[in-house]
């Protein structure tokens, strides 16, 4: 399964996810969590959770989906679901760099 630890979004759906199966946590707590511990808790999702069928319309290949609604389905769940493409130049990056230690200063 496709998951982005830096994609705020999927952040959130795990969230919610970990505090409705299995405890009720800050979100705070939640980020310090270790990632083994996380992602094994995170490979047993069963299929009725919604962030499940996000995480699969990033793997699914629609062309091998014989039923018309269904491939017609799972392409827009794609499209809702895809991990945008976030490229910053090296200016970009050096400019938001200098910002942040301008404000240490």
């Amino acid at each position: 399964m496709t998951f982005c630890f830096g994609y705020p979004s999927d952040l959130h759906q795990a969230y919610a996810f970990y505090c409705a199966r299995y405890q009720n946590i800050t979100y705070k707590e939640f980020l310090k969590l270790r990632i083994t511990e996380f992602m094994y808790k995170l490979s047993s999702i069963p299929e009725s959770e919604p962030l499940y069928n996000i995480m699969k319309s990033r793997i699914i290949n629609v062309n091998d989906i014989k039923n018309k609604d269904e491939r017609k389905h799972w392409r827009k769940l794609q499209r809702d679901n895809k991990i945008p493409d976030i490229y910053l130049s090296k200016e970009e990056i050096m400019w938001e760099l200098s910002k942040k230690v301008k404000e240490k200063l």
